[in-house]
């Protein structure tokens, strides 16, 4: 595992110098301690290009939440569990008690949980209506949350089409949220508050991203 993981970060920063041309804000991303990473989501290169860049930085793995399907490929499997992803099934009640368990885990240790908290790819033009699971996390287990916009991934790969490899991405870092004080709020709610909790910061988090990524919010959140 750990010469697969090399070969992995290896991989990872070949693909972010070659694909993203410009950084905002790298040094908003917390050297150390955990930190939930929560990127708008327009193209399947997202998760590789973020994945790179926060290996890079942390110089430890980046805990991507992936839907399971792909886990079951020969090829593509072995990547997400040497690069150590989560998989979620969304239709499966059990996948996801095991995935905020293996989340928190990770969590506590210290490690980074990377989540899109669309859940799908975006339009390109607005982002979708925020799954809970992104704050949950945040709630359930206090570790920060810190929003990524992500600016032209979708010129490099759209759903269907070709890859352009001449295209060049943008990475735009957030504020880190911290969210110790509304843990702790969470922990001794009524279950009607923790849901408010929750969509409150929800909100506070996909305001930030459509700022970063330039992509306007759905128009239920507006």
């Amino acid at each position: 595992m750990i010469k697969s993981y090399s070969l992995i970060k290896a991989g990872c920063y070949l693909g972010t110098r070659w694909f993203v041309r410009k950084i905002v804000g790298r040094d908003r991303l917390p050297k150390s301690g955990s930190v939930i990473i929560t990127p708008s989501h327009s193209s399947l290169v997202d998760g590789v290009i973020l994945t790179s860049l926060i290996n890079i930085s942390r110089l430890s793995p980046t805990h991507t939440i992936v839907q399971e399907d792909p886990f079951a490929h020969p090829v593509f499997g072995y990547m997400l569990r040497s690069a150590r992803c989560i998989p979620l099934s969304r239709t499966r009640k059990d996948s996801i008690v095991e995935m905020f368990k293996v989340a928190l885990g990770y969590l506590g240790k210290g490690d980074v949980v990377m989540i899109f908290p669309e859940g799908h790819l975006n339009n390109g033009e607005s982002l979708r209506l925020p799954r809970p699971g992104a704050a949950l996390l945040a709630l359930e287990s206090g570790a920060p949350i810190l929003p990524l916009g992500l600016r032209g991934t979708r010129d490099i790969h759209e759903t269907g089409g070709k890859f352009h490899f001449h295209k060049r991405a943008e990475v735009h870092y957030g504020k880190l949220i911290d969210t110790t004080a509304l843990s702790l709020q969470y922990h001794s709610s009524s279950k009607a508050r923790r849901k408010e909790l929750v969509d409150e910061l929800s909100m506070r988090m996909m305001k930030q991203i459509a700022e970063l990524s330039g992509l306007q919010l759905h128009r239920r959140m507006k």
